[in-house]
C-alpha cells in the first residue's frame, strides 16, 4: 500500500467521524476534524501518481500519445513492482531510442569492410554515427536513431534523407560474439542470397512496438509511422490504459474496487481471459501471419487488441494445411506441418492437443512479471511441474512413464515432447507444437525426432524399436541407411541446411553428449565447417568447441573458402581416433575397424547433401 492509499483510507475515516460527530451535535471536535481532513485531502491530491507521463520527442518513428494509449511510465506510477518486473525484460527493449544506456555494441571506431563498402562505428559525445564510404563515392555520415533486440542481436536504424523513414544498417551486432555481422549470415539464408533492407515502419513495428501505426500516406505515397511506445510494454499486454488511469483518478472508485474484489473491467488481464483470449496476447507477435486488410494496416495499424478472441477477423495465420504462401510451406514448416520458426510459437501451440483440447495458453508455462528474462519461464516451470500441473497423474512414478532415471534429462517432459527442432537467433529452440517422438513422422518428412537429438550416435531402427516396446509404437519401414546409421549423422551429412543445423547443435547440446559420449563427433563437425550456409557453419564451430580439446580451437564462420577449407583440415588433424566400440556401433558411426572415419561412406552421404533452398529469416 502507498502513501496515497493510506492517506485516502485517513481522509475516509476522519469524514467517517465528522459524519458521527454532526449527528451527535458535537462541535467541539467538528471544526479541527474538518481543518484535518482537509489537510489530509491536500496531502493525498499532491500524492495521487494517475497524472499521465510525457513521451520522448523527435524519434523516428514518432513516439505520440494516441489512441488510448498512455505508456508505460503512467503505468510505474501505480504498478511499481509490475513495473519493474517487466522493465528487466527483453520485451522492453526490443526497440530503443538510441542512448548510452541502450547501445550494447561497439562504436569506439570499429570498422568493417562489406563487400567494399567500408562501415565504421564510431560514438561523438552521446550521439552514435555509421560512417559509410564506397569506392569513387564521398564519405557518408548517418546518425544512429534506434535499434531493435538486446538478447542475441542489436540492430541499428539510422536517419534517412528525407527523416520520415529509418535505414536499416546492413550489419547486425552479435551480443554474444561480440562482433558485427553482415545481415545475410545471421540467419538461414540460400548462400548468395541478396541482402534486403528492412522496413522498420511495416514489419518491424508490428512486434517491436506498442500500439505502432505505419501511418501510410496514400496521397503523399509515403511512410509517417508513429508508435504508442517503443518495445513491448504494459498496454501491447493488458490493451490501452487510458480509461483504467481515468476511472482510477477517483479514490471512490479505487477502494470501492478492492472492497468488492471483482475482475477489472477497465483493464485487459491475461490471466483472466478465455484460452483463445489469452492465447492470442502473445500469439499477436509470436506467429507468422499476414494481415486481412493490408491497405488499413498500413494506414491506421492492427484494430486487433489484447481481450479480442476473433484473430482471424484481423489476421491469416500461416498454416502447412492451409497455407497462406508458396514460400511458408517451403520454408516455415516441416513437412509434418509443424513451424520450425523461433518466434512463431503461435503456430505451433495450436497443433498441440493440449491447447486444441485442454486449456493450454501461453501463460501456462509463461510469465512476463514472475521469471528469468532469458525464457520467461514462470517461476516453478522450468522442470516438470509445467507438465504436471495438467498430467498430475504421472508425478508419483515418472520413470514408469519415460523410461529413464527420474533426474536424468531423459525424463524431463518437454525433452521429449518439445524437442529444439526450430531455429532463431543463431540457435536451436523448443518446438511449440507438443507431440510425443515418431520416427514414422522422421522417416517420412524429415523432421528430427526427441530420441535422436538427444542419442546422437544412435539409429532411426533403434528409437522405433525402443518407441515399440515401450509404448507399442507400430512398426516403421526404414531405408538400410536408417537402420544402420545414425540418424543424426544422416540429418548432419545430406539432410537440407535447417536438418543440419539442428544436427549440429544437437552434437554440442550437454544431454546429448552425456548419454552418447564426446569422442566421435569432431571430425563430422569439422567437415561443416565450410558449409555453404554461414549459420551451419556457425553451430558446427560452437558444438565442436564443446568437445574435449576443442574448446580453444580457433575458427571464423566468415572467413573465406580457402581459410575454412584450412579450419576443417586443422579439425581432422586434432581429432584422435576412438576405440571400444561395439561392431554394430562403428558402423552406426562410420567408423572402421580402426576407430577411425570411414570417408568413402561419409563423402557418400554429402555428396547426396539436399541442397534445395531453405531460408528463415529470424
Amino acid at each position: 500500500m502507498n502513501v496515497f492509499e493510506l492517506l485516502c483510507m485517513l481522509a475516509v475515516a476522519v469524514v467517517a467521524a465528522l459524519l458521527l460527530l454532526h449527528r451527535r451535535r458535537d462541535r467541539k471536535l467538528t471544526r479541527p476534524l474538518v481543518s484535518f481532513a482537509a489537510l489530509v485531502g491536500l496531502a493525498a491530491g499532491a500524492t495521487f501518481p494517475g497524472g499521465y507521463e510525457p513521451v520522448p520527442t523527435g524519434t523516428i518513428p514518432y513516439q505520440v500519445r494516441h489512441s488510448d494509449y498512455v505508456t508505460s511510465k503512467t503505468c510505474r506510477n501505480c504498478h511499481p513492482d509490475e513495473h519493474r518486473s517487466w522493465h528487466r525484460t527483453f520485451h522492453r527493449t526490443m526497440a530503443q531510442v538510441v542512448t548510452p544506456e541502450t547501445v550494447v555494441a561497439d562504436f569506439n571506431n570499429s570498422q568493417v569492410d562489406l563487400g567494399g563498402v567500408y562501415y565504421q562505428f564510431v560514438r561523438r559525445g552521446d550521439t552514435y554515427w555509421v560512417d559509410a564510404k564506397s569506392p569513387g563515392a564521398p564519405l557518408t555520415s548517418m546518425r544512429v536513431l534506434m535499434s531493435t533486440g538486446s538478447h542475441h542481436y542489436q540492430v541499428y536504424w539510422v536517419e534517412s534523407p528525407r527523416h520520415t523513414e529509418p535505414f536499416e544498417v546492413p550489419l547486425y551486432w552479435n551480443i554474444e560474439l561480440a562482433r558485427w555481422v553482415p545481415k545475410p549470415e545471421t540467419v538461414i539464408e540460400p548462400p548468395g542470397t541478396p541482402d534486403s533492407m528492412g522496413n522498420w515502419s511495416y514489419e518491424c513495428i508490428r512486434c517491436h512496438s506498442t500500439g505502432g501505426v505505419p501511418g501510410y500516406d496514400p496521397q503523399q505515397q509515403n511512410l509517417n509511422a508513429r508508435v504508442a511506445e517503443f518495445g513491448i510494454s504494459c498496454e501491447a499486454c493488458h490493451g490501452p490504459g487510458r480509461k483504467h488511469v481515468e476511472y482510477y483518478q477517483n479514490p471512490w472508485n479505487r477502494y470501492r474496487q478492492r472492497l468488492h474484489g471483482q475482475p477489472d473491467s477497465t483493464i485487459v488481464n491475461p490471466a483472466r481471459l478465455s484460452k483463445l483470449g489469452s492465447t492470442y496476447v502473445c500469439g499477436r507477435c509470436h506467429s507468422n501471419f499476414l494481415e486481412r486488410d493490408f491497405q488499413d494496416f498500413m494506414q491506421n495499424g492492427f484494430h486487433f487488441l489484447p481481450g479480442d478472441e476473433d484473430f482471424s477477423s484481423s489476421f491469416l495465420l500461416s498454416d502447412f494445411d492451409n497455407p497462406i504462401s508458396d514460400e511458408a510451406v517451403a520454408h516455415l514448416f516441416w513437412k509434418d506441418g509443424t513451424c520450425r520458426t523461433g518466434g512463431d510459437e503461435l503456430n505451433g501451440h495450436v497443433k498441440s492437443p493440449c491447447f486444441q483440447q485442454g486449456q493450454l495458453t501461453c501463460i501456462s508455462c509463461h510469465s512476463m512479471h514472475d521469471s528469468d528474462p532469458n525464457d520467461q519461464l514462470a517461476a516453478g516451470m522450468q522442470g516438470n511441474q509445467a507438465c504436471l500441473q495438467c498430467h498430475d497423474s504421472l508425478a508419483d512414478d515418472i520413470s514408469a512413464h519415460t523410461h529413464h532415471a527420474v533426474n536424468s534429462s531423459g525424463s524431463l517432459c518437454y525433452n521429449c515432447h518439445m524437442p529444439h527442432t526450430s531455429y532463431a537467433l543463431s540457435t536451436a529452440m523448443r518446438s511449440h507444437r507438443i507431440d510425443s517422438p515418431s520416427v514414422k513422422v522422421s522417416a517420412q518428412t524429415g523432421r528430427p525426432n526427441a530420441c535422436n537429438l538427444c542419442h546422437v550416435d544412435r539409429t532411426l531402427q533403434w528409437s522405433a524399436e525402443h518407441l515399440s516396446s515401450w509404448f507399442g509404437a507400430e512398426p516403421v519401414e526404414l531405408s538400410d541407411e536408417q537402420q544402420q546409421v545414425s540418424a543424426n549423422l544422416l540429418w548432419l551429412l545430406k539432410g537440407n541446411a535447417i536438418q543440419r543445423a539442428i544436427a549440429a547443435w544437437h552434437m554440442g547440446w550437454e544431454p546429448a553428449r552425456t548419454a552418447s559420449g564426446d569422442q566421435w563427433q569432431a571430425p563430422f563437425l569439422a567437415k561443416l565447417l565450410q558449409d555453404p550456409y554461414a549459420q551451419v557453419r556457425l553451430l558446427s564451430s560452437q558444438s565442436l568447441m564443446q568437445l574435449p580439446g576443442f574448446s580453444d580451437f580457433e575458427y571464423d564462420f566468415l572467413d573465406d573458402s580457402r581459410e575454412l577449407m584450412d579450419a576443417t583440415s586443422r579439425g581432422l588433424k586434432q581429432w584422435q581416433p576412438v576405440a571400444g566400440f561395439s561392431d554394430a556401433m562403428r558402423d552406426a558411426l562410420l567408423l572402421d575397424a580402426q576407430g577411425q572415419v570411414d570417408w568413402q561412406r561419409t563423402q557418400r552421404l554429402l555428396d547426396q547433401r539436399d541442397d534445395s533452398p531453405v531460408s528463415i529469416r529470424e
